[in-house]
């Protein structure tokens, strides 16, 4: 029994901390996840209240997961995780029964996506596991004091709450979007040739002598003028490849579609992604309007805007800044996509993703000149030095703390014993 007390422990502290972890780097995405949920069950009144329970919700999670490795509060965890679990637990059933609630769960953010079933599954394989540890929290020996163990619970949430908004005030440490730094959008939008496509299955009704029967694409009586065509349905029989990148599109405010003239460009190209011009932070305006000057009097340059919002919203933001640059409409799924904050810059070039900053961390011009010429590899290999000796450094100081905890813990057992 205790050996399945340790393990039932240590199996879901580090499933709370894996999903919690990348989630928290990536709070905005589960901002617009939880948004999806309220949509369609139809409690939008919820919605700006996203954020907060996103943040929350995380933090919570990952402190859970935590305190479930270091034993710690293991009476009032076992409660959160039990109450946690189940809540997800009938969530993911219902909208793996329901199917059109949301694409996927949302539970592993973008790191992991899973079927709204696989989800539903995995969620059900870890409750026996979450139920042993909840009817088991009695028999946990108590690492330290009840105030040290708040101390130390409250550091971890401190911890989490202070990695989601680093991230949510920059941009997420790790990259886990189709439109990552490195990321080639033309060979990410390709199709393979072994690559099938999606399958439909179509019904069709028609009607004769006030009847109104299905058929199928076999034999509905297309050429029969009997009957009379009244409707059809299209349902999903089997999802195709779906490459990385699908919905990609910019278009001018004309309609034009300049998407590949963008792409396949040799000049290195800022895309001032701007969500909601609405809802724009003028703090960073001058430095986004020095550099669109600085490119349009350059020949290596261009720099476009690429937004969701109306052409009125967008008449009056230029008027409002002095935008001196050529806006361009997208769609706003593909917005959120291509950078987690509503506004900040993205550099492109022969359709390889350089770099992207939030509009907090705009570049100077002189950063901006020494980017230009670095080697494209040489970036792409900085990136991905960053993001791995985060994630080493975060592992190693969560890895030490939990160790030193341990050791407090067998020196109180060993005293108790001793006494």
């Amino acid at each position: 029994m205790t050996i399945t007390s340790h393990a039932s422990r240590l199996l879901i502290g580090l499933l709370f901390v894996f999903s919690g972890y990348v989630k928290a780097i990536d709070p905005l995405g589960f901002t617009y996840k939880l948004n999806e949920y309220f949509e369609s069950l139809h409690i939008e009144f919820l919605s700006p209240l996203a954020l907060t329970f996103s943040i929350l919700v995380i933090a919570a999670e990952l402190v859970m997961g935590l305190c479930l490795l270091a034993r710690i509060r293991m009476k009032l965890v076992a409660w959160g995780a039990l109450l946690f679990m189940s809540f997800f637990t009938v969530l993911t059933f219902y909208i793996a029964v329901k199917g059109d609630v949301v694409k996927d769960c949302g539970c592993f953010g973008d790191a992991l996506v899973l079927s709204n079933t696989a989800t539903f599954l995995k969620n059900l394989a870890a409750m026996p596991f979450v139920i042993f540890i909840f009817l088991w929290r009695k028999n946990y020996t108590q690492v330290a004091k009840c105030v040290t163990e708040w101390i130390i619970a409250t550091v971890f949430f401190a911890a989490a709450a202070g990695i989601e908004l680093y991230c949510l005030r920059n941009l997420p440490i790790i990259d886990f979007m189709p439109y990552k730094v490195g990321t080639n959008i033309p060979e990410s939008m390709e199709y393979p040739e072994n690559a099938h496509p999606d399958e439909y299955k179509t019904t069709y009704y028609y009607s004769k002598n006030g009847e109104t029967q299905e058929f199928d694409e076999t034999n509905y009586p297309w050429n029969d003028s009997a009957w009379t065509y009244v409707d059809s349905k299209s349902e999903l029989v089997k999802k195709g490849y779906e490459p990385p990148i699908h919905d990609f599109e910019i278009r001018t405010a004309d309609g034009e579609d300049i998407t590949a003239d963008i792409v396949y460009s040799d000049k290195f190209t800022f895309i001032f992604i701007l969500l909601k011009t609405e809802q724009a932070d003028m703090s960073s305006m001058n430095k986004i309007n020095a550099i669109a000057d600085y490119c349009n009097n350059s020949d290596d340059f261009d720099f476009y805007a690429y937004t969701a919002s109306a052409l009125d919203d967008i008449e009056k933001f230029i008027k409002k800044t002095n935008a001196a640059y050529q806006f361009c409409l997208g769609d706003e799924t593909t917005i959120k996509t291509m950078l987690r904050s509503n506004q900040g810059l993205m550099l492109v070039k022969d359709g390889n993703i350089m770099a992207k900053w939030s509009y907090r961390n705009i570049p100077a011009i002189d950063e901006i000149n020494k980017l230009a010429t670095t080697d494209y590899q040489t970036i792409i290999a900085g990136v991905k030095a960053k993001e791995r000796n985060t994630t080493i450094i975060l592992a190693a100081i969560t890895l030490i703390f939990l160790c030193f905890i341990n050791t407090k813990k067998h020196k109180i057992h060993n005293k108790n014993i001793l006494h």
